[in-house]
C-alpha cells in the first residue's frame, strides 16, 4: 500500500489556508471571532501559517455541552476559530488520499455520498431476494468516545509517512485528552471514524466476501440468506472489533428477517417494494408542522422555510404520499405561512415550486 509523504507543505500553503478559512466560516459569518478574522484576514492567516511551519501550533482546549437528542451526547466545540481553519486545511490534503482507500459502500463524510445514497444502495441490494432474506444490523457501543488514539494513529500511518503531517494529526487526535475519544463536533472526527473502521470494512467485503454490506459511521448492515449464517458472522464481527480495535457491539445489534420487519436504517424503514420514513422522524415532522402553525409569528421566516424544506428533502426519497399531502402539500394553513415567510425574505415560496412539479 502506497504511503504518502511531502504533505505538510500542502497543508501549510497560504492558498490552502485561504480556502480553508472560506470553508470554515460558511454559516458562521455572524460569529464575533470570524468577524475579527475577516477584518484582517491576511495578517491572521500569515500568523497561523507561521505557527504551523515552526510547529508551535497546538489545538486549543474544547468547550463542551451535553445534548439529549436522540440520546445523551457530549459535544465538543473549538472556541478558537483558527483551529477550525487548520482542520479544514488538513482535510483538504488528506481526504483525496483516503477517499480512494475506502470501500464503495461507506456513505458517511464522503463527497457525493450521504444518507440518501446509502438508502438507495440498500434498495438495490434488496432486489437480490434469495441472498438478502436476513439482515445483521449492528451498532458500535459509544463509538467515537471509544476510538483509541494509539490505534488510530497507527492506522493513519499506513497511508501517511510525512512526519510533520503526522505530528499535526497527532496533536489533533490527542487534543481532547486521555487515551481514547474522537470528539463529537470536531470537524475531523467523523473522518477519523471512517479511517478507524476502514480495514474492518475491507475485511468484511474481501476476506469474508460479503458484497451486501453498507456502513454509515458506526452503524452497519450485512445481508445474508439465513439467520444462522448471520448469527455466526456477528460473532466474528464482535471478535474482530474487540481484538483489533478495542470496540464492542451495542446491545441493539440484531439479526432480523427482512420480509417480516423491513430494515430501519439511515432514517428510513426499507422494505423490498417500498420505503417509509422512520416512525420517530414522522413524529418529529408532525410536531414541527404543528409548532410552526401555532408559532409562525414568533419565528424567523428563514427558519420556517428551512424547516419545512428540510422535511420535504426526506419525504421525496420515500413512499410517504399520505403523510406529505396531509401535513405539507394540502395543508392550506402552512402554505399561507410559507407565502408570508417567502415574501418577508424576498424569495419565491419553494413549497409552491414543489407542488407545481407534482402537477
Amino acid at each position: 500500500m502506497k504511503r504518502h509523504g511531502s504533505l505538510y507543505e500542502k497543508v501549510t500553503n497560504y492558498q490552502n489556508l485561504q480556502l480553508s478559512h472560506i470553508n470554515a466560516r460558511k454559516g458562521k459569518g455572524h460569529y464575533l471571532e470570524v468577524k475579527r478574522v475577516n477584518t484582517d484576514t491576511e495578517k491572521m492567516l500569515r500568523s497561523l501559517q507561521e505557527s504551523l511551519i515552526d510547529q508551535t501550533f497546538h489545538t486549543a482546549k474544547y468547550a463542551t455541552k451535553r445534548i439529549y437528542e436522540p440520546k445523551e451526547r457530549l459535544i465538543y466545540k473549538l472556541p478558537y476559530y483558527p483551529d477550525r481553519i487548520v482542520h479544514h486545511a488538513v482535510m483538504n490534503v488528506i481526504q483525496p488520499i483516503w477517499d480512494k482507500v475506502f470501500i464503495q459502500d461507506l456513505y458517511s463524510a464522503i463527497p457525493g455520498k450521504g444518507l440518501h445514497q446509502g438508502s438507495f444502495r440498500l434498495r438495490q441490494f434488496l432486489k437480490d431476494k434469495d441472498t438478502t432474506r436476513f439482515c445483521l444490523k449492528f451498532d458500535i457501543q459509544k463509538y467515537y468516545p471509544s476510538i483509541d488514539h494509539d490505534i488510530l494513529l497507527d492506522l493513519i500511518q499506513r497511508k501517511i509517512k510525512c512526519r510533520k503531517t503526522l505530528w499535526l494529526l497527532e496533536d489533533i487526535v490527542r487534543s481532547a485528552g486521555g487515551s481514547k475519544n474522537a470528539p463529537i463536533g470536531n470537524y475531523l472526527s467523523q473522518y477519523f471514524g471512517n479511517i478507524y473502521l476502514n480495514w474492518f470494512d475491507h475485511w468484511i467485503k474481501e476476506d469474508l466476501g460479503r458484497k451486501h454490506y453498507i456502513r454509515y459511521c458506526d452503524d452497519g448492515i450485512i445481508l445474508g440468506s439465513s439467520r444462522q449464517e448471520l448469527n455466526g458472522l456477528c460473532d466474528q464481527v464482535n471478535e474482530y472489533l474487540k481484538d483489533r480495535l478495542d470496540l464492542t457491539l451495542n446491545k441493539k445489534t440484531m439479526v432480523i428477517e427482512v420480509d417480516k420487519t423491513g430494515i430501519d436504517f439511515l432514517g428510513y424503514k426499507t422494505y423490498r417494494n417500498y420505503v417509509l420514513l422512520r416512525k420517530s422522524s414522522a413524529r418529529k415532522l408532525k410536531k414541527k408542522i404543528r409548532y410552526i402553525e401555532a408559532n409562525a409569528g414568533k419565528m424567523q421566516p428563514s427558519s420556517i422555510i428551512s424547516s419545512v424544506m428540510s422535511y420535504l428533502g426526506w419525504l421525496k426519497h420515500c413512499d410517504c404520499h399520505h403523510l406529505s399531502s396531509k401535513y405539507i402539500y394540502e395543508n392550506n394553513a402552512l402554505r399561507t405561512i410559507m407565502d408570508g415567510a417567502a415574501e418577508m425574505t424576498g424569495i419565491a415560496n419553494p413549497l409552491n415550486k414543489c407542488i407545481d412539479k407534482l402537477k
